[in-house]
């Protein structure tokens, strides 16, 4: 600090570490935010042809509660992207969170993979068997990715440099 400079003109600087700004994981982020929120937004406008060709209805099976099901669906989609999307940028909260978010979600889609594949395998009617069993198998490249992620590139998220002292 020069002589003449006073207390009041220092000020805290403080920001994303440059030599982990954490970028592979926020392109992680926007991928599957913009892929989440584009599909609620598919069963929010389309759910008929969700329902009968992705799912495989039948056209019985379309019913009023079940399209209304579809778009309540999308709708839950659109949040969990959009909240997604919160982690993306590199304020020392977000940075901060990035794993805890990714653990959180990893947890999820470990408990909801084995209940598709039971579903697939237990009950009668409903969705297809072959359509349960793509959902189930969709979620594995995430799961592994999170499981890579979390447990050998901690790095990857980002670190946040906490402020020094500047004039």
């Amino acid at each position: 600090m020069s002589p003449t400079a006073s207390k009041s003109s220092l000020r805290v600087v403080g920001g994303a570490d440059p030599s982990a700004l954490g970028n592979i994981i926020r392109v992680a982020l926007a991928f599957e935010s913009i892929c989440t929120i584009g599909l609620g937004t598919y069963y929010i406008f389309f759910p008929r042809h969700y329902l009968l060709h992705t799912m495989g209805a039948a056209a019985a099976q379309v019913t009023t509660t079940a399209l209304q099901s579809a778009q309540q669906f999308g709708a839950v989609h659109i949040l969990g992207g959009a909240t997604v999307a919160l982690f993306i940028p590199n304020t020392k909260n977000a940075i901060e969170s990035r794993q805890r978010l990714y653990f959180v979600i990893l947890v999820f889609e470990l408990l909801y993979v084995p209940l598709l594949v039971w579903q697939a395998f237990m009950m009668e009617g409903g969705m297809l068997k072959k359509s349960l069993l793509v959902g189930a198998a969709q979620f594995v490249p995430f799961v592994v990715w999170r499981i890579f992620t979390l447990g050998w590139k901690p790095e990857w998220f980002g670190r946040y440099q906490e402020g020094r002292k500047m004039e």
